[in-house]
């Protein structure tokens, strides 16, 4: 029986893609064709969003055989969660954290379907038509100059900060294994699309890319250089057991590195974090860094963070490691110490008023008897005369 319910799911778990991918492609034939692996028919663009106060994630699934939007989410609020989520992760993991923080009410329904009608707008036929062929190339890199504009006259932000990039997927897999399904709605079409895609004003994208442009990768590592005098090369410092993993580090979390001293840039890192004192000896203990941000592709991750004197500190890592953090500073040695120099204190205080106290009651013998033999030489005296 369980075999006959195993093979029914089987079943329609495939009419279900079936459908679901047909509402991507033209024919049957071009449905089959992507179930079977043959051709992918659509991109998933993922969109992190620091908008003010608030941040979040726009999710946008498009079919790239139809040229239109198939489904766009847009998770939008003050959620912690959103910090740690990163553009370059898998689009299953970053749909999971956006469902929990659906469950947990941490965005902003309203604004988040502001900009979610302000991104559907963006993204006509005709735009999509000029950014497929690069996604094709896996080059987001006109996302945010796309999206900047729509966004903040929706919202009515000053200041916003876009991160972007693109996979190729099967739209009906990511529809079917959704893990906000349920939880988190698709922002609807607006009505009047046609109409106020001409309104907004979206500045126009040429396929072929300028001479001297910088990749995805690129823009994401000079929005981290701008505000910095001087950036030094560093080495993360690696914590396999006690470390924190990439997803778990928050801005503002103090991190360590350590200076590669085996090259002349290194060394004379080095000398300016004032690390080689004045024999030439150079010191072994790693420097603390406030964590900035991540920026990385699916091969390389580059780790920036604040350091001594506002220097933006820089490692790269070839896939995510667990990052080593200044151990917590102990008071309990110290509060034992002082326990035991009050105990100490105490018991030679107690000791000087106990031999204070038998000096005294020592004396008060003495003079008592002392009397008495005065007393009892006299009564003598006396009985002697009598």
């Amino acid at each position: 029986m369980s075999e006959l319910n195993t093979k029914a799911d089987q079943l329609k778990r495939q009419a279900d893609l079936m459908g679901l991918t047909r509402e991507a492609v033209f024919t049957d034939e071009q449905a089959k064709e992507v179930l079977q692996g043959k051709i992918t028919d659509g991109y998933l663009v993922k969109v992190k969003i620091d908008l003010d106060s608030l941040n979040g994630m726009v999710l946008i699934l498009v079919s790239s055989i139809r040229k239109h939007i198939m489904e766009l989410y847009a998770v939008i609020g003050t959620s912690p969660t959103f910090r740690r989520i990163r553009t370059f992760a898998d689009h299953v993991q970053i749909s999971t954290d956006l469902g929990d923080i659906g469950k947990t009410g941490g965005y902003d329904p309203a604004i988040s379907e502001n900009i979610g009608r302000a991104v559907h707008r963006a993204f006509t036929k005709e735009k999509l038509e000029e950014l497929l062929p690069l996604w094709q190339k896996k080059d987001p890199s006109h996302i945010s100059e796309l999206l900047e504009n729509p966004i903040l006259m929706a919202t009515k932000g000053r200041n916003i900060k876009l991160q972007a990039e693109v996979d190729k997927l099967s739209t009906a897999k990511f529809r079917y294994e959704n893990p906000m399904k349920g939880i988190i709605l698709p922002i609807p079409k607006p009505e009047d699309e046609a109409a106020a895609a001409q309104e907004v004003s979206v500045p126009g994208i040429s396929t072929e890319p300028a001479k001297g442009e910088l990749s995805s990768l690129e823009r994401q590592i000079a929005q981290y250089r701008t505000s910095f005098p001087k950036e030094l090369n560093m080495k993360t410092v690696i914590s396999p057991i006690n470390g924190v993993e990439f997803d778990n580090l928050v801005e503002g979390m103090e991190i360590l590195f350590r200076v590669p001293t085996e090259t002349p840039e290194g060394l004379t890192n080095a000398q300016i974090l004032g690390l080689i004192d004045e024999e030439g000896k150079i010191s072994k203990d790693p420097v603390v860094g406030k964590f900035l941000g991540i920026a990385g592709n699916k091969s390389e991750y580059h780790i920036f963070a604040e350091g001594p004197n506002r220097y933006l500190l820089h490692s790269i890592e070839e896939h995510p490691v667990k990052v080593a953090i200044p151990k917590p500073t102990s008071m309990t040695g110290g509060t034992n110490k002082g326990s035991a120099g009050q105990n100490a204190k105490k018991k030679v205080g107690n000791a000087q008023a106990q031999e204070s106290k038998s000096s005294g009651t020592n004396l008060f013998m003495l003079m008592g008897a002392f009397v008495t033999i005065v007393l009892f030489g006299v009564l003598l005296f006396v009985m002697v005369i009598l």
